[in-house]
């Protein structure tokens, strides 16, 4: 690899390493939701930092072409990610069914206290 192209993805890794942390310190994403971010930010500023561990998985996992594997773990990494704010959806449907739920409860308990209250009034 280019000693150029080395330089310029190693700097715009790190830039894309603080865009999370500023993120982060924004309160525009969660702490917990950014973990998979920044694991990526960690691989990216790895990889080209140190070319060589491209080339080592490459020979692992008998992958003909560098770019090969680059291509496969981005695919990993895009599947990691829906799997992940599938999962956050997931949770935040059912959050909002229970909401849903326990506010038409609350509106229908809401007449019938009125109700109460009035023959209350009325008997004093």
């Amino acid at each position: 690899m280019p000693e150029s192209l080395r330089i310029v993805l190693l700097v715009g890794a790190v830039i894309y390493l603080f865009v999370i942390f500023w993120l982060l310190k924004k309160g525009k994403l969660n702490v917990q939701y950014s973990i998979i971010w920044l694991a990526s930010a960690v691989a990216l500023i790895l990889f080209a930092a140190v070319p060589y561990i491209v080339y080592v998985l490459r020979d692992i996992l008998s992958i003909e072409m560098p770019v090969n594997l680059v291509f496969t773990l981005l695919f990993a990494f895009v599947l990691l990610l829906l799997l992940s704010l599938s999962t956050i959806v997931t949770g935040f449907s059912a959050k909002i069914k229970r909401l849903a739920q326990t506010q038409a409860l609350l509106e229908n308990r809401i007449p019938e206290l009125d109700n109460q209250l009035d023959q209350a009034l009325k008997k004093e």
